[in-house]
C-alpha cells in the first residue's frame, strides 16, 4: 500500500481548478464571502461531483481550517455534540497562532445519516446550526429525505450536476500526461462513459487500469463495467466474494450503501465461509486488519484515507479468485447480534456501577473494574455481611443475583 491514490494526489488545491458546476461554485465562493442570510448551507446533488473537493479548495483560498466530520457514520446526537459542538462555539486558537481566518465545520454526506443508529442525530445538527459561531457547509446527494426538512429549513441550498463528459475526459489526459502514460482518447472516453458522470469514480478507474502500464489502449478498459449505484448488503457481499479480482469487488464496493464499519464487521463474519483453506484465510484476516487499522487512523477527519481501507477490504474478499465456491451469507454482523442480546445485560450492570458510584464516590468504570470483582465474591457466599451490603447499595434482588451468577 505504498501508492498514492490519484484522486488525494491531483485533488483540486484552489476553487478554480474545481472542474465543472461553475454556478454552484460562484454561489458557494458568494456565501463563503459572508453574502448569505444563513449560516449553513447544504451543497447537494450526485457523487463525485466535486462537493467536498469544493469546500476544501475554496476554504484553501479564503484561509479556513476544515473541521470535517461525516454525518453518515456519525449520527447520534452525542457523538455529534462532542465533536461538533466545541468547534462552533468557541473561537479557534489557530485564528491567532496560524494566522488563519477562521474555522469551517463541513458535515459530509448527511443525507446517511439516518438508519438504526440515528438517535436525534439531526435535531443535534440543526442545534448546531443556530447555536454556531462559524460557517457551516453539508453535502448530500439527495436532499429530497422527509427527514432532511429541518436541516434545509435553515440552509442555503447549492445543487451539482453531473460534470460534463468532456471535462472528465480533459483531466484524465492531464493526469496521465503528468504520469508519462499514453493514453488512446477511445479508452479514455470509455472510462467516463462507465463513470456516469462520477469524477472520482473515473479516477480511480483510470488509476486501475494504468497500473504497470504505460500505453493505455481502448482494449485495456472493454473489461471495465458501467457503474450500478445503490448495492445492498447481500448484493455486496456476494459480489466482493465472488470477484474474480481486487479490482472488481474496489468497484462493487464503491457502489455499495452500506456504511465502511458494517461492511468491515460483514466481511470479517463471512470470511471463514469464504476460505476453506488455512493459509487463504490467515491471509485474508492479516488485509482485513490493516484495513481495520486504516479505519481508525480516519477517527472523523481524515477521510482521505478511506481509499485504502476499501482497497484492503477488496484484497481480503479476492485472497483465491479461483477457489471460490457459493456460500450462504452471514448477517448482520454477529457483533450486532451479539450486542442485542447483551443489552439488557449490560443496562443492568451500568445501574449497578451507578449505584456502587454514588456510595462510593467513584466512576462507574472505577465501579466495575475494581468494585465489582470483589462484589462477586461477596455475594455469592450469601451471608450476613453480604446481604448488609447488598441492602447499604440498594442492590435489589435482580442485581444481586446477576452478580452471584456472573463469573
Amino acid at each position: 500500500m505504498n501508492r498514492q491514490m490519484w484522486v488525494e494526489k491531483y485533488r483540486p488545491k484552489n476553487a478554480a481548478e474545481v472542474m465543472g458546476n461553475e454556478e454552484a461554485k460562484v454561489s458557494f465562493i458568494k456565501w463563503l464571502k459572508k453574502k448569505h442570510k444563513q449560516k449553513a448551507v447544504l451543497l447537494f446533488g450526485p457523487a463525485g461531483v466535486g462537493k467536498t473537493a469544493l469546500v476544501h479548495a475554496a476554504a484553501r483560498d479564503f484561509n479556513y481550517k476544515v473541521i470535517e466530520m461525516n454525518a453518515s457514520d456519525t449520527r447520534t446526537t452525542k457523538t455529534i455534540m462532542e465533536i461538533a459542538g466545541p468547534a462552533v462555539s468557541t473561537s479557534s486558537l489557530d485564528v491567532y497562532f496560524l494566522s488563519i481566518k477562521g474555522s469551517l465545520l463541513l458535515f459530509d454526506e448527511v443525507d446517511g445519516i439516518f438508519g438504526r443508529e440515528d438517535r436525534g442525530g439531526v435535531g443535534a445538527i440543526v442545534k448546531i446550526i443556530s447555536e454556531s459561531q462559524i460557517p457551516i457547509v453539508l453535502t448530500a446527494n439527495d436532499p429530497d429525505i422527509q427527514k432532511l426538512r429541518p436541516i434545509i429549513e435553515v440552509c442555503d441550498l447549492i445543487k451539482f450536476r453531473e460534470v460534463r463528459p468532456p471535462l472528465i475526459v480533459a483531466l484524465l489526459q492531464k493526469i496521465c500526461r503528468l504520469e508519462n502514460i499514453s493514453a488512446e482518447k477511445e479508452a479514455l472516453e470509455t472510462i467516463v462513459q462507465n463513470s456516469q458522470g462520477d469524477v472520482r469514480s473515473a479516477i480511480n478507474d483510470l488509476q486501475t487500469v494504468c497500473e504497470g502500464k504505460r500505453i493505455l489502449r481502448k482494449e485495456d478498459v472493454l473489461s471495465i463495467p458501467a457503474r450500478n449505484r445503490g448495492l445492498d448488503i447481500r448484493e455486496t457481499l456476494r459480489g466482493v466474494f465472488s470477484a474474480a479480482s481486487p479490482r472488481e469487488a474496489r468497484k462493487i464496493l464503491n457502489e455499495s450503501l452500506i456504511d465502511y464499519d458494517t461492511l468491515l464487521l460483514a466481511i470479517h463474519d463471512n470470511l471463514p465461509l469464504r476460505y476453506s483453506d488455512p493459509e487463504n484465510l490467515a491471509a485474508a484476516y492479516d488485509v482485513l486488519s490493516r484495513a481495520d487499522v486504516f479505519r481508525g487512523r480516519i477517527g472523523t477527519e481524515e477521510w482521505r484515507l478511506l481509499s485504502y481501507v476499501f482497497d484492503l477490504l477488496a484484497q481480503s474478499t479476492t485472497i483465491a479468485p479461483a477457489a471460490f465456491h457459493p456460500f450462504n451469507i452471514i448477517f448482520p454482523p454477529t457483533k450486532f447480534s451479539l450486542l442485542k442480546r447483551t443489552a439488557t445485560e449490560r443496562s443492568l450492570l451500568e445501574s449497578i456501577c451507578a449505584k456502587i458510584g454514588e456510595k462510593c464516590h467513584v466512576s462507574k468504570r472505577s465501579a466495575n473494574l475494581e468494585f465489582i470483582p470483589f462484589l462477586k465474591v461477596i455475594l455469592k457466599k450469601e451471608s450476613d455481611q453480604a446481604s448488609k451490603i447488598a441492602a447499604w447499595l440498594r442492590l435489589d434482588e435482580e442485581s444481586s443475583n446477576y452478580l452471584k451468577k456472573v463469573d
